[in-house]
């Protein structure tokens, strides 16, 4: 049965969802770089977040403080000076190099945390709020307002900021970008960084809502892969409407099949993604 809460439900799950996708269409859009190793990123700033918390006592939430950065150093030497000089060899040499960068990330997450699922404790994990006369998680609308903040911030400092307009000429023009004086190299470790950052705020918000083990972030790779294709790869507001409309389809798909059918449903979308839109609802080829 449909109702306000599925929908409800739904729509903020999808703000969420854009989060999880932001840093795979950014990295698509200025490099076309397609990033296997992005659901480890995520996996990888849970358990950051996960140790951090535990050491300090602190909520997972304020431990981003230190998570986001640490996410940041640790992936910008990765594009810097491995990545980077990949790219000139074609879209596969990348492409296997961050399946290897996976495969490594989650066997070392084996080693040191064992397979067993983990979870963030926080007292909004499990809390409900009053909301268009129904409840939701609280985690649900957290998650939901920070993925929207970090997806307008993204777009405006694309649009606004002198580091957007050089991002934007490098994704364009990476030669006449460096002809300008712009360092191209910096700015593709740069996007590899954010996106790291983001990727891992959307796993500590993963490690409050859900459980996770080192390989679950194959199934949110996923989910990113079919926003980032639905909206546009490349297009930073069509991230958003992609986000949206998977968060909104799959818990509609959910209420109508059953809750164990709801990766089904975003199987689907995304092979129907790929078949008959592309390049998106957008449109966009460059992270604008």
């Amino acid at each position: 049965m449909i109702d306000i809460d599925t929908i409800l439900n739904g729509l903020l799950l999808g703000g969420f969802y854009a989060l999880i996708a932001l840093g795979i269409s950014l990295v698509f859009g200025v490099m076309r770089l397609v990033n296997l190793a992005h659901g480890e990123l995520m996996v990888g700033g849970a358990y950051l977040a996960y140790a951090l918390a535990d050491a300090t006592g602190l909520d997972p939430l304020v431990v981003l403080i230190a998570v986001v950065p640490i996410a940041f150093c640790i992936a910008y030497p990765i594009q810097r000076f491995l990545l980077t000089g990949l790219l000139s060899k074609g879209m596969e040499t990348p492409l296997v190099a961050t399946f290897g960068i996976a495969v490594l990330a989650q066997t070392l997450l084996i080693a040191v945390f064992t397979g067993d699922p983990r979870s963030l404790d926080a007292p909004y994990a499990s809390s409900g709020v009053e909301l268009l006369g129904t409840t939701v998680r609280s985690i649900y609308l957290i998650a939901f307002a920070i993925g929207i903040a970090i997806v307008l911030a993204t777009h405006l400092a694309l649009t606004r900021t002198r580091l957007g307009v050089a991002l934007r000429a490098a994704s364009v023009d990476p030669a006449t970008a460096g002809t300008m004086g712009i360092n191209v190299n910096h700015i593709y470790a740069v996007t590899f960084g954010v996106s790291a950052a983001m990727a891992s705020i959307g796993g500590v918000l993963i490690g409050v809502a859900f459980s996770f083990t080192p390989t679950s972030g194959v199934a949110y790779l996923l989910i990113g892969f079919t926003v980032a294709v639905l909206g546009g790869a490349g297009s930073v507001m069509g991230t958003l409407v992609g986000g949206l409309l998977v968060g909104l389809t799959e818990s509609i798909g959910g209420a109508l099949l059953g809750g164990s059918h709801r990766e089904l449903v975003v199987y689907g979308m995304f092979v129907l993604a790929i078949a008959l839109r592309p390049r998106g609802i957008l449109n966009k080829g460059a992270a604008i």
